[in-house]
């Protein structure tokens, strides 16, 4: 179990500080990563949701919904919920608050994901880890997206008529487009020939240690902060959010196994979109940021936890 932890950790960790600390003795402008963070969500980040929701048949697509239900409902709630309290009682903005409540609600699949669910639950950890990425890609990115651009859209624009405009000018990202396309094809039962996917995976290989780089880059120029509000907002990402999903998955049925899914799937640190996110919007991304480092390394015990409850075993034989 804890060689897991650490194959699934230790890279996040390591390649984050490789971003540092180019940053921090100027190898790289850690003011100025716009270029990068392009290529991770306009190119890479796009191309691999292609090329694994491309791959996907409509019948594991079918076999998949109970899993994809219950992490939607999760991260949904989580989002709202953190949604409210960034706006009403921290008083940030409407597109700043989403961008906290996406770091909050969306667990790192990408980097952490891939190698703990296939460790854990072999080739079938594959098609729960794919369904995860595109709950995120097809619903959870798309509303962030839509807050984003509700906050930079022209200021003539309100009401029904910003929702509408906001919500098309997100779905008209690279990010949204790429794994709703994916989507089609395999609900259609399309099958690209293999260098098409191939041409998509090489691309797309980038995308978790880019975009794990430029997050260093960007702590590099701002300080983790460990406010009581970082601390808390991270444990609901580590805590309250996987709980929440112990409940539901004994209300919807589902096997076993994809019922473990759902719980170390969402017991995951949180991800880099909403620091992404924040960067390519010139949002405030300080607290995206700690949110993000805060909660990896309190994954450390949260996940440990949970891979104990999940395999049935005590602490003590994980050690």
């Amino acid at each position: 179990m804890i060689h897991i932890l650490l194959v699934s950790l230790v890279p996040i960790f390591a390649v984050m500080v490789a971003g540092y600390i180019a940053g921090k003795r100027g190898k790289i402008d850690n003011k100025n990563v716009a270029s990068l963070n392009v290529l991770t969500m306009e190119f890479a980040l796009p191309a691999a949701l292609f090329g694994t929701t491309a791959r996907a048949s409509r019948d594991v697509l079918a076999e998949q919904w109970p899993l994809l239900c219950t992490l939607l409902i999760v991260m949904l709630t989580m989002f709202a919920f953190v949604w409210v309290l960034s706006r009403y009682i921290s008083k940030f903005s409407a597109a700043i608050s989403a961008v906290i409540a996406l770091s909050v609600s969306l667990p790192n699949y990408a980097a952490a994901g891939i190698p703990l669910a296939s460790a854990v639950f072999g080739t079938t950890g594959k098609l729960y880890i794919t369904t995860a990425i595109v709950s995120g890609a097809i619903v959870m990115s798309p509303l962030t997206l839509a807050f984003l651009e509700a906050q930079k859209a022209d200021s003539n624009t309100k009401g029904i008529s910003l929702l509408f405009v906001s919500i098309g000018r997100s779905m008209l990202k690279p990010l949204v487009v790429a794994p709703f396309l994916g989507v089609a094809l395999a609900l259609l039962g399309l099958a690209l020939p293999d260098y098409i996917l191939r041409s998509f995976d090489l691309m797309g290989q980038a995308t978790a240690g880019v975009a794990l780089f430029v997050t260093g880059l960007i702590l590099s120029a701002q300080k983790v902060s460990l406010s009581p509000r970082i601390l808390f907002l991270s444990m609901l990402c580590n805590i309250v959010q996987p709980l929440l999903a112990w409940f539901l998955i004994m209300l919807i049925p589902m096997p076993v196994e994809m019922g473990h899914a759902v719980v170390l799937l969402m017991a995951l640190p949180a991800g880099f979109f909403g620091l992404l996110f924040a960067l390519s919007y010139q949002a405030d991304s300080k607290d995206a940021g700690s949110i993000m480092v805060v909660s990896t390394v309190m994954s450390l015990v949260t996940l440990t936890i949970a891979l104990a409850l999940v395999a049935g075993t005590s602490l003590h034989n994980l050690l």
